[in-house]
């Protein structure tokens, strides 16, 4: 079952995106719910492709990032601010991990 090259993998993260994004649509917890989604369907498509260390790394980063946006939302930084920040610095990321 792990280890999938393409077949299977793709609907496996695809799915996952979708039943989470649902939960979030209906708690409304978008702040730091969508980083933490976003952490649980990398990990599934890292994992269905066999690649664990990778998996717990990638992990690691965006629940952290969610720890700090939750701890930065209590603050109260600015959203006009937070969120391009947050989008920017995970696109960065994936793209660094992608030419990796």
């Amino acid at each position: 079952m792990f280890g999938m090259k393409t077949q299977g993998r793709d609907g496996v993260s695809s799915g996952v995106f979708l039943i989470g994004f649902g939960v979030l649509y209906l708690t409304q917890w978008w702040w730091p719910g969508l980083m933490i989604l976003l952490s649980v369907t990398g990990l599934a498509d890292i994992v269905m492709s066999g690649h664990w260390k990778d998996a717990l790394k990638t992990t690691a980063v965006f629940l952290i990032a969610a720890a700090l946006l939750w701890g930065l939302v209590w603050t109260g930084i600015m959203w006009s601010i937070l969120i391009p920040g947050t989008l920017i610095s995970v696109g960065i990321f994936l793209v660094y991990r992608g030419l990796k």
